[in-house]
C-alpha cells in the first residue's frame, strides 16, 4: 500500500459509539447503517479483564455467524482500529484464558454475571 494512502484513525461524530454487551453466550446488537457517512474504519475497545471474540454481519439478528473463535480477538484493556465491512449487526462472547479467567475455580459460575460488560465500538475513517 502507498504511504499516500495511509491515514490516521479520525472518529466520525455524528455516530455514536455502539455497545456491544459481552457474556458469556453472544447477543446481536444492531448497528446503525453506515450508507453515505465516509466510514470506512472503527475503532473497537475492550475495558474488560478478560479476552473477548467479537465479529459483525449483515441480515438479521438470527444470521448470527459463530462468534467464538472465527471474529477478532482483543486482549483485556485493548484497542483494535480495523477497516470496517459495513455490518448490520454485532455480536461479542467473553473467553476463558490463562491469567484472564471468566469461570470460578468450580469451571462453571460466571465470574462476572450482574456486572457491566461490553465493548465499545467507534466509527470512522483512516487506518
Amino acid at each position: 500500500m502507498a504511504d499516500s494512502l495511509l491515514q490516521p484513525f479520525r472518529r466520525n461524530l455524528t455516530i455514536d459509539p455502539v455497545i456491544i454487551t459481552v457474556g458469556v453466550n453472544p447477543t446481536a446488537v444492531p448497528v446503525q447503517s453506515l450508507a453515505r457517512t465516509g466510514v470506512t474504519s472503527f475503532k473497537m475497545s475492550n475495558p474488560n479483564p478478560f479476552w473477548v471474540w467479537y465479529a459483525g454481519w449483515q441480515g438479521t439478528a438470527t444470521d448470527m455467524p459463530a462468534i467464538r473463535g472465527k471474529g477478532h480477538y482483543i486482549a483485556p484493556g485493548a484497542t483494535d482500529i480495523c477497516r470496517t465491512q459495513m455490518p448490520q449487526w454485532m455480536a461479542a462472547v467473553a473467553e476463558d484464558e490463562p491469567s484472564f479467567p471468566i469461570y470460578d475455580t468450580d469451571g462453571t459460575t460466571f465470574l462476572y454475571a450482574n456486572q457491566r460488560l461490553r465493548l465499545v465500538m467507534v466509527y470512522g475513517s483512516g487506518a
